[in-house]
């Protein structure tokens, strides 16, 4: 009896009555994908991209509160340093063109885009590195200014008593002033630390895009 042409993956079965019968073996599906460099990369740098887009929102929201928010005379000299520094606002336009280009070199995988990534990761590292530098001593001054607070306190004791309310109002404001102002200037903090390790560590992620030996990572110009 005349066999089949066996195909590729096809195996014999022999049975008792010598009649070849041919089995297909199944494919093998697998559920998991292969790992894929450039949709590694991808989905990396649009995850820090949008953080750091978020950071500057953050920031830049802060610091229209500061400059609307009012304060007293105790408070001004700290709060005017800071955003005479521009650091609320340029810094955090910094934070977003950094954010929108590694969202950009993520899909496009080239290396000017990933070369701009890596200058604008190293401006926004040392951005808030300058911005953390900034708002510490902002913080520092800021203690020291609630001190005023104290002294007004002390100077109630002297007043005659029909202004003594009146004072003591002044002096609730200044101290509510004064843990607003904190506040603000905590979260500014937290969020430019944040910002400072994404920018560090973007600023690696692209180093490594940029001069790497192989070839599959990144499309060649």
């Amino acid at each position: 009896m005349l066999s089949q042409p066996k195909t590729k993956g096809d195996f014999e079965s022999f049975t008792p009555n010598d009649i070849i019968v041919l089995k297909r073996e199944k494919p093998k599906h697998s559920d998991q994908k292969e790992d894929n460099p450039e949709n590694s990369l991808q989905e990396e740098a649009t995850v820090l991209g949008i953080i750091q887009i978020l950071c500057c929102l953050l920031i830049s929201s802060l610091g229209a509160l500061l400059v609307s928010a009012p304060y007293s005379s105790h408070f001004k000299p700290t709060i005017s340093t800071i955003l005479m520094s521009g650091y609320p606002f340029v810094g955090a336009l910094c934070f977003a063109i950094t954010g929108s280009l590694s969202i950009i070199s993520g899909k496009k995988s080239t290396k000017p885009f990933a070369m701009s990534s890596l200058t604008s990761s190293a401006v926004s590292s040392l951005t808030a590195g300058a911005g953390l530098f900034l708002l510490a001593d902002g913080l520092a001054t800021l203690k020291t200014a609630s001190r005023g607070c104290d002294s007004e306190r002390e100077y109630l004791a002297t007043l005659p008593y029909s202004m003594y309310y009146y004072s003591e109002y002044e002096f609730k404001n200044c101290l509510l002033t004064s843990v607003s102002l904190t506040g603000v200037l905590v979260v500014m903090l937290v969020f430019t630390v944040l910002e400072l390790l994404l920018a560090a560590y973007a600023s690696i992620l692209w180093w490594k895009q940029v001069y790497s030996n192989n070839p599959g990572c990144m499309a060649a110009v």
